[in-house]
């Protein structure tokens, strides 16, 4: 049985988080130091492009360099729907759950800024004021309107973008780690994915306030929403169910719609709210695979994550 030593020293999963590092993290250095300004509407776009974009890079180039089908080797299949169907719409549920933590929690207000939403997606202030107006004269409740609107962009525009992640990370990453067993692929991903956020944070894109301690709330948080990626992701057959519960967690923002009083730290998808709700997400997942599911995989043993789909 291969050790967990003996794979982790595997050249093609350190060439990969090497590769990946060396992409994401030296394009957003040169951005800094060429004055960009990685807060603007500009500055994101092309961020996003190089830092998002960098999984996906290092993935195909691997692939390619070994002859390996992209499809086959980071699991670019339609996979079972009913599960990619359930990556694109969870992120409803566990934010509801993040916004019911939120209220538990001392100091935590209940507010309804709808313009957050607009805010997040690039619109000014402004804006997101007078949009907001406009949909409140439709007569349907805004915070309807708004979940449309999330799973709609979460589903195409900002799957595109979410997509240059996953298919590193739940694609490529997942297929090296699988011979590992699913607790042990979550918790390395988990920890990969988390400390390769670091430069966004330090440059104040995430937990402004508290940059050092972002760090490691955002590893911590990563840790505990990798094994629902991880489950998602096998269950479908399918890299696109990661990538639909990725940027469908656009939902995420409203966390800061109906909570207040709090810093990011607290509410934010990725501080204390976002930890334990995805700490009910993961018993969910385990729930489901040791009491309904035909064959389980969270018992330990190695996963093969597209070998039904490829047959």
């Amino acid at each position: 049985m291969t050790s967990l030593h003996s794979f982790v020293r595997n050249h093609r999963f350190s060439t990969f988080v090497v590769l990946t590092f060396a992409i994401s993290w030296g394009g957003v250095t040169a951005l800094y130091f060429a004055d960009v300004d990685l807060g603007s509407s500009a500055g994101q776009g092309v961020g996003t492009i190089i830092f998002m974009g960098a999984p996906a890079f290092a993935a195909i180039t691997l692939l390619r360099f070994r002859r390996v089908s992209i499809r086959k080797g980071s699991g670019i299949y339609l996979g079972r729907i009913r599960w990619v169907a359930l990556g694109w719409v969870a992120p409803v549920g566990l934010t509801a759950a993040m916004i019911g933590v939120g209220l538990i929690l001392p100091d935590t207000t209940f507010t309804t800024d709808y313009s957050a939403f607009l805010i997040e997606l690039g619109f000014t202030e402004a804006e997101a004021v007078d949009t907001i107006a406009e949909l409140e004269t439709t007569g349907v409740p805004v915070v309807i309107l708004l979940t449309g609107l999330g799973l709609v962009l979460g589903g195409t525009l900002f799957a595109l973008a979410a997509f240059g992640e996953e298919l590193g990370w739940r694609g490529l990453l997942l297929s090296e780690l699988a011979p590992l067993g699913f607790w042990k692929l979550s918790l390395w991903t988990g920890v990969i994915w988390g400390i390769w956020h670091t430069p966004l944070i330090l440059l104040g894109l995430q937990f402004p306030d508290e940059p050092v301690i972002g760090v490691f709330t955002m590893t911590i948080a990563t840790l505990a929403w990798s094994p629902i990626y991880t489950y998602l992701t096998v269950r479908a057959r399918s890299v696109l169910a990661a990538t639909f519960f990725h940027r469908s967690f656009i939902f995420g923002v409203f966390t800061s719609v109906f909570l207040t009083g709090r810093g990011e730290l607290v509410i934010s998808p990725f501080g204390v709210i976002g930890i334990v709700s995805a700490l009910f997400g993961i018993a969910a997942c385990v729930a489901h695979d040791r009491l309904l599911a035909d064959e389980q995989i969270t018992m330990g043993e190695p996963l093969s994550p597209w070998s039904r789909t490829e047959a």
